[in-house]
C-alpha cells in the first residue's frame, strides 16, 4: 500500500531531484523511494543488546596473570607481530653494544 506524503525541500534539493529523476527516467517520488531504500539497506544502528556481538561480551576469561583483557583491549585486538616488538635487553656480560 503506498502512502501520500507531503514533504518540504530547499529549493536546491527539489532542482536536483527534478533533474536527476529526468536523468534517469524515471519520477520524482520513485528517485525518493530509492534513497529511502539505498539508507535502509546502509543503516548500520542498531540497539547494542540486539548485535549478535554482544553475546560474546563475558564470555571469555583469560587464564594469564596481569591486567583484564578489557583494559587493554587493543592489545588483545590488534596485537603487535614478535618481529615488530622491541627486543628485551640481556643483562650482565651478555648485553649488546
Amino acid at each position: 500500500m503506498a502512502r501520500r506524503i507531503t514533504a518540504f525541500l530547499e529549493e536546491t534539493q527539489h532542482q536536483w531531484l527534478r533533474q536527476e529523476a529526468r536523468r534517469r527516467g524515471v519520477s520524482v517520488s520513485a528517485l525518493i523511494r530509492e534513497a529511502i531504500e539505498t539508507l535502509r539497506a546502509h543503516q548500520a544502528w542498531r540497539p547494542l543488546d540486539e548485535s549478535p556481538f554482544w553475546e560474546l561480551v563475558g564470555a571469555g576469561r583469560s587464564r594469564r596473570k596481569g591486567p583484564a583483557i578489557s583494559e587493554h583491549v587493543d592489545a588483545w585486538v590488534y596485537p603487535v607481530p614478535s618481529h615488530r616488538r622491541p627486543r628485551k635487553r640481556l643483562s650482565g656480560s651478555k648485553q649488546r653494544t
